[in-house]
């Protein structure tokens, strides 16, 4: 049975595809001390499986936009899916710490076709608020999989081993495949013969890239999603290492600024259901996402940090993130017409941009005792993000 473009499930499937990401980090996250115990690898090896993951997601994005503007957008699609239940797989039965590390690279990159693609085909099929309806509710499936994937890694340790985890991404990414090629239809217009030769694939990036309002909103995107990124990275060290709190409570923070992002993500579907303008809920998000973060910053540097002051916070900041990302992400696909293949790659290699210079920067800079380099460099993006949108509407 094929899908059409308004079915729910047309949404579900894109929203799996976009979760891609978060169920393959997340899932896997509480088995390192047993993949390190298995595998004689130290932590620092085992860190290393997310390190490459996460490099063969991002470079990845930027071969198959190019390859979907040529071949397709379902074809490549099959061909990412199937190479993520591969590698998949191959983790699950990885014999060594060196060949685990390198099939999570691949397994990274696979799972980059989601993001990719999904993103290509809601510029296909979609436009103006319908779009921006779509984009809000495939973010729900984004970011409801951090906040169960932990769980569901965890009950399968309890009752297997960590190459079971690896073993249902493999079955998920099969059954995701069947799913697009009995449901989804090509949704590309009309294909560009030349999009991979060398001259018109360097020429589509620059074209893009050009285009300052796809580069104004992007950025936007980017620099929320490196906001949310800082809070990822520092979350366990500030709240189990600063603040002392217990595992099992730090998991119930973090499903909690989990609920916050979707809640933004849903109410942004309602509204602009309803007509409201996505320039108003944008500017509304980053306005309050900055002072948020500033408010961190300045409860952080008072003294006054403490659970109970830093959780309405942090929850106010992931729900403006919900707000940001789908309106940013239409504004920046809406500006590109013939090369929305190489445009959303270049939004998905932007954030993971973002996200990796925020990580870089709290890991660089945390002194172990304070909440204090969290909420600075929350405050540096969020603030960065919303003088970036600033100039973009300046411009126009």
């Amino acid at each position: 049975m094929k899908f059409k473009p308004n079915d729910l499930g047309f949404t579900i499937i894109l929203g799996v595809l976009a979760a891609l990401l978060p169920l393959s980090i997340d899932m896997g996250l509480p088995a390192f001390p047993a993949i390190g115990t298995s595998l004689n690898a130290s932590p620092a090896a085992v860190g290393l499986t997310l390190s490459l993951f996460m490099a063969g997601y991002a470079i990845s994005q930027l071969a198959f936009g190019p390859l979907s503007d040529r071949y397709g957008r379902k074809p490549v699609l099959l061909a990412g899916c199937g190479l993520f239940a591969f590698a998949s797989a191959a983790c699950a039965i990885a014999p060594s710490i060196n060949s685990l590390v390198a099939w999570r690279f691949f397994q990274g990159a696979g799972a980059g076709a989601g993001m990719t693609l999904m993103l290509a085909m809601v510029r296909d099929l979609f436009e103006g608020a319908t779009a921006r309806v779509q984009l809000s509710y495939i973010s729900l499936a984004i970011n409801i999989a951090p906040i169960i994937a932990p769980t569901i890694g965890v009950g399968i340790l309890a009752i297997a081993n960590w190459r079971s985890i690896y073993g249902l991404l493999a079955v998920g990414g099969l059954i995701l495949l069947l799913a697009i090629a009995l449901g989804l239809d090509e949704s590309i217009k009309s294909r560009d013969l030349n999009a991979i030769k060398p001259h018109r694939l360097i020429g589509n990036y620059l074209r893009v890239l050009n285009n300052r309002v796809f580069i104004g909103y992007a950025l936007v995107d980017a620099l929320s999603f490196g906001c949310l990124f800082a809070y990822v990275a520092a979350s366990s060290l500030v709240m189990i290492n600063v603040l002392g709190i217990s595992t099992t409570t730090y998991g119930l923070i973090f499903a909690l600024t989990g609920i916050g992002i979707v809640a933004g993500s849903f109410l942004s579907g309602l509204l602009n259901n309803r007509g409201v303008p996505s320039s108003r809920l944008l500017g509304f998000g980053l306005v309050i996402s900055a002072t948020s973060a500033i408010t961190l910053v300045l409860v952080s540097m008072t003294g006054a940090a403490q659970l109970l002051t830093l959780l309405p916070l942090l929850i106010i900041n992931t729900f403006c993130y919900g707000l940001i990302a789908p309106n940013a992400i239409h504004h920046a696909l809406e500006s590109v017409e013939d090369t929305a293949g190489s445009a959303a790659a270049s939004i998905g290699f932007l954030e993971m941009l973002g996200g990796s210079l925020a990580s870089v920067l709290v890991s660089f800079l945390f002194d172990g005792h304070t909440v204090n380099v969290m909420s600075e460099v929350m405050a540096l993006f969020a603030i960065a993000s919303l003088a970036t949108y600033s100039q973009v509407r300046f411009n126009k």
